[in-house]
């Protein structure tokens, strides 16, 4: 019998004391992770679709001077360029590796790939609703098509395929696929540590949002901020929860209302400060004037 899954509290129910949170901070770095938390999952991956709310609240968010956002994915960065493409947000594929277009692996490991994949075609000839999506730095076997019940089974058989290539591969199990990686390709964990170390980003207030078992080493990498597990309840190191993509899409809606609002709060304050000053200059220069009269009229009171 499975032990029962952790309750956890949901964000947007709770999202008063995590504004307070942000609001005592000031700046906030948002990690996102794609399929399953920023869109719905489809069918093929090529079927996804970034709804107008969720770009919306992005696009806001991605303008916003306190804010942050950066997109962690087990896709490749042209994939989450073509899907999102908002100017301002920093795009990370393959699991944190990816930063850049110049990002490359070396032509051995390039190599291995090949023959892993070559070497996983007698599993698909056994479970024809298995399919390997080939991401050139990267395979992921796709289970979305394969009945439950035989899922345990061929992820067995594929780890036990993989032996061969152990040294230089490494395969990272997710609810839906198992991701085949070269293992200088560590995990978002890693990803989203590197990028809080970055001087501009050590004190902002960090949120990190996902679905899939491969980014628990994101929430663990921001724990002092907000982990947000999106999806069906599961066990998870996360410690908020949302259903789905249309509640992250209106967090991030929350979100951004809560800059907004500091923001606002902030010239208000900055404007009563100047007016406050303005005042205290012409009362001095009112001040100085009555002096000088003064001064300038003693003699002749004195005489």
């Amino acid at each position: 019998m499975k032990p029962p899954v952790r309750r956890i509290p949901d964000l947007l129910k709770d999202w008063d004391s995590i504004g307070k949170k942000i609001r005592r901070n000031g700046r906030v770095t948002v990690f996102l992770d794609f399929d399953g938390t920023l869109v719905d999952i489809a069918p093929r991956p090529e079927l996804v679709r970034l709804t107008s709310i969720a770009r919306r609240n992005l696009r806001r968010l991605a303008r916003h001077p306190n804010a942050t956002l950066v997109v962690v994915s087990g896709r490749r960065r042209p994939e989450l360029l073509e899907h999102i493409g908002i100017p301002g947000i920093h795009y990370f594929g393959l699991y944190g590796w990816e930063s850049n277009a110049k990002s490359a692996l070396p032509a051995s490991v390039r190599t291995t790939l090949r023959r892993a994949r070559a070497h996983l075609k007698s599993l698909l000839c056994a479970y024809p609703d298995v399919w390997i999506e080939n991401k050139r730095s990267s395979l992921s076997v796709h289970l979305l098509d394969v009945p439950s019940t035989l899922q345990p089974r061929v992820r067995r058989e594929l780890r036990t395929k993989l032996l061969p290539f152990r040294k230089t591969l490494h395969a990272v199990g997710n609810i839906r696929d198992v991701e085949i990686l070269p293992r200088s390709i560590p995990g978002k964990g890693m990803a989203v540590r590197r990028f809080l170390a970055r001087p501009a980003h050590r004190k902002s207030f960090p949120l990190y949002f996902g679905d899939d078992f491969s980014d628990e080493s994101g929430f663990a990498a921001v724990r002092r901020g907000v982990s947000v597990l999106v999806g069906r309840p599961r066990p998870t190191s996360a410690r908020y929860s949302l259903r789905n993509p249309a509640e992250v899409a209106a967090a991030l809606g929350e979100l951004e209302a809560t800059l907004s609002e500091m923001q606002a709060l902030g010239k208000g304050q900055e404007q009563g400060r100047k007016s406050i000053n303005t005042e205290g200059a012409e009362v001095g220069a009112q001040r100085s004037r009555r002096v000088w009269e003064h001064r300038r009229l003693l003699p002749k009171i004195q005489r």
